[in-house]
């Protein structure tokens, strides 16, 4: 399913769980009509990616958005945030952080939404990342750290390309740390720009995604990590537990609205606010009520 689909059925689950319902029966009725599950949502995209179950599968996608290969390959990783769905909660992180055979840190995640601060958060999460990645004893021995971003928007519009290693460099083009990279990778850009031709790894695992999410699964070899993908991707397999507590969360949904929030003040519609108390006003509701109304906006406003 696509991440509206996906969304609508978190919201529905949500709705007959708040109002008593029978959540097994609108889950059911889910799974008769989709086979997959939204593979890039947050939460799903962890389980997936960064379950050690899974290594396999994980291991050859960051090979393939690294663009590596023969001897430069990842074999090995070590997940520093396991995704276990029994142990899911609200407060648990989306990126997956994981360690290759000589300890350099290496970052997974999906972002959604570009709400004008992406770039900012991007440089103060590699920065985190990087103080994290020091190795003991020595202040100054960092780990190579590399920080791979999917992102469902466009941030480089203008360049024909549609993954990106971004690097410290100087006027020359001369590389000035090596250590620290961050490859973004524009999914829509991918998706929508003709890159029919393009068979590189990385572009295979983008089809099949693609493919999942639109219930259309490409053609795979049987018994290849795309295989397993399409198995472990299947919607029966998330158990109901874990479809509700999603649905309590709904994570994604969530960030959107904080986004569309944000960008509607920015719009100046928080003039709105001033109408919204002359109204309360005008119906001669009690003072009090007036004041805790103002108190609410005033708490929108300043998030």
């Amino acid at each position: 399913m696509n991440k509206k689909q996906y969304a609508a059925m978190l919201a529905d689950i949500n709705e007959t769980n708040k109002n008593g319902g029978d959540v097994s029966a609108c889950i059911a009725k889910y799974r008769e009509k989709y086979t997959y599950v939204y593979v890039y949502n947050d939460s799903i995209f962890k389980i997936l990616f960064g379950n050690p179950e899974n290594e396999r599968m994980t291991v050859d996608f960051l090979n393939a958005v690294l663009d590596l290969y023969g001897s430069d390959c990842i074999e090995h990783i070590t997940f520093e945030n396991p995704a276990v769905p029994s142990a899911f909660s609200k407060e648990i992180t989306s990126d997956i952080v994981m360690h290759d055979r000589n300890q350099d840190r290496i970052v997974l995640e999906v972002q959604h939404v570009n709400d004008g601060t992406f770039t900012d958060r991007l440089v103060f999460y590699a920065a985190k990342h990087t103080v994290a990645s020091r190795g003991r004893g020595n202040d100054y021995n960092l780990r190579n750290l590399d920080i791979v971003s999917l992102q469902m928007f466009n941030g480089f519009p203008e360049s024909s390309n549609y993954r990106h290693h971004v690097r410290l460099k100087n006027q020359d083009n001369e590389e000035f740390y090596k250590k620290q990279t961050i490859t973004l990778v524009e999914i829509p850009k991918f998706l929508k720009s003709g890159y029919e031709s393009d068979n590189s790894m990385l572009a295979q695992w983008l089809r099949v995604i693609d493919g999942i999410n639109k219930e259309q699964p490409v053609p795979v070899p049987e018994g290849s990590l795309f295989a397993l993908l399409h198995e472990k991707a299947k919607l029966c397999i998330f158990t109901e537990e874990f479809l509700v507590s999603e649905a309590m969360s709904m994570s994604d949904r969530n960030y959107e609205l904080y986004v569309e929030k944000k960008h509607a003040r920015a719009e100046g519609k928080t003039d709105g606010h001033a109408d919204a108390i002359n109204v309360m006003k005008a119906m001669k509701l009690p003072p009090e009520k007036i004041a805790e109304a103002k108190a609410m906006l005033a708490e929108l406003a300043n998030k």
